[in-house]
């Protein structure tokens, strides 16, 4: 059961008779499901957001995982930071969470997650920093995430995500593609994705005015500002 919510909210496919299924099911069976079981099963609700599972997010899911916060390895408590804000801040419900003391380690371990900038990602710095916008780096915000970019434009911040290919399949945005845009939407953030495959074209496609890479990634980056920020 874990593993089919997990597969479905992972490649972003909507399935919400399943998961209303996967609720009546996995409410009856809680104490049987170990801990990356449960942390996959409350990442899939969340990520899919699935909010019609009243029975299975109650005080009892709360106090499993709260017997279990031993259990969890750092990926599970990742996926449980995420599931934490989805209850609490977007369905505004906090009846389903364990302790604010187990919830200070799932906000620990999502705001410890780092990465080395990619060459992608130096390379929107550099052209963003050309067009004088003064991009800020790996920004954290309160709730723990770490914005690629940050950019101020008509008065107002904008994340920009620098999206690599593993942020998609098939060149749709997978489950945490879409959940991580759909939170920062809700915590008042402005969203500007930049899929990586329009960004590789800048390089490599044909132009009528044989303009510059440089030139085109201006040109991209202004057109992206002023029309698809979400």
């Amino acid at each position: 059961l874990a593993s089919l919510a997990w597969a479905f909210a992972t490649v972003g496919q909507p399935a919400p008779a399943l998961f209303d299924g996967l609720a009546v099911v996995a409410a009856q069976r809680l104490t049987f499901f170990k801990p990356l079981e449960v942390a996959n099963v409350a990442w899939a609700f969340a990520a899919a957001d699935h909010r019609t599972a009243p029975a299975l997010f109650d005080e009892g899911f709360g106090r499993h995982v709260e017997s279990l916060g031993g259990g969890f390895n750092d990926g599970s408590l990742v996926q449980l930071h995420q599931w934490a804000l989805w209850l609490e801040r977007e369905c505004g419900r906090a009846e389903g969470l364990p302790s604010e003391q187990l919830r200070a380690r799932f906000h620990a371990a999502f705001a410890s997650r780092g990465g080395r900038p990619s060459r992608l990602h130096k390379e929107v710095l550099s052209a963003l920093a050309s067009l004088r916008l003064e991009p800020a780096e790996h920004l954290q915000t309160n709730e723990g995430y770490t914005l690629d970019l940050v950019v101020e434009w008509r008065g107002e911040k904008v994340a920009v995500m620098v999206d690599a290919p593993w942020h998609f399949h098939n060149r749709q945005p997978t489950g945490h593609t879409l959940l991580r845009r759909r939170q920062l939407r809700h915590f008042g953030w402005r969203v500007l994705p930049l899929p990586h495959w329009e960004w590789s074209t800048l390089y490599h496609s044909a132009v009528a005015d044989d303009a510059p890479p440089q030139r085109r990634m201006q040109t991209y980056l202004l057109y992206a500002l002023e029309q698809r920020v979400i």
